[in-house]
């Protein structure tokens, strides 16, 4: 009788005592919170560059700074600014405020967009900071992934020929 006694106190008993000596279980991999990756500061748009140089803004994105090529003819400046296939052109008058005949941006940031005189509701604006030409605007673009998708955008070029 006292063997069945004590069978179930050490039924009870063993597993707990052999629990307290188990060894320690080794800490598991502590995870630390990275933060996020900070988005870059959107570009702060010139007011000057240097001769033969550009600064191209579409939606906060940069575009080409150069190569620069400019010729003046018949009152008009063609300015081109990058590689002719997804570069820059613009098409000011020689005034002293410069109106914008036309804009073509090949792709920046993904969208690429253009405008002519008489085309746009809105036309984008120029003015003349030394040698220094800024040309600002917004329009309708396309999606370079997609050019079936139409994107509103704004743009600031600014562009000093050589």
């Amino acid at each position: 009788m006292r063997a069945r006694s004590v069978l179930p106190l050490l039924a009870v008993a063993v597993p707990i005592l052999m629990a307290g000596c188990a060894p320690e279980a080794a800490p598991g991999p502590v995870s630390v919170p990275v933060p996020a990756p900070l988005a870059p500061p959107a570009p702060v748009p010139a007011r000057s560059v240097a001769p033969g140089m550009a600064q191209v803004i579409v939606n906060g994105d940069t575009g080409p700074t150069g190569p620069v090529s400019c010729s003046t003819d018949d009152g008009l400046t063609t300015i081109s600014i990058g590689a002719s296939s997804l570069g820059v052109s613009v098409i000011v008058t020689d005034d002293d405020m410069p109106s914008v005949r036309s804009v073509s941006i090949g792709d920046v940031g993904g969208v690429a967009l253009g405008f002519a005189a008489g085309t746009a509701a809105e036309p984008p604006t120029a003015y003349r900071n030394g040698a220094t030409v800024i040309v600002s605007g917004s329009g309708s673009g396309t999606d370079s992934a997609d050019p079936a998708r139409i994107v509103d955008s704004s743009y600031q070029i600014a562009v000093a020929c050589p």
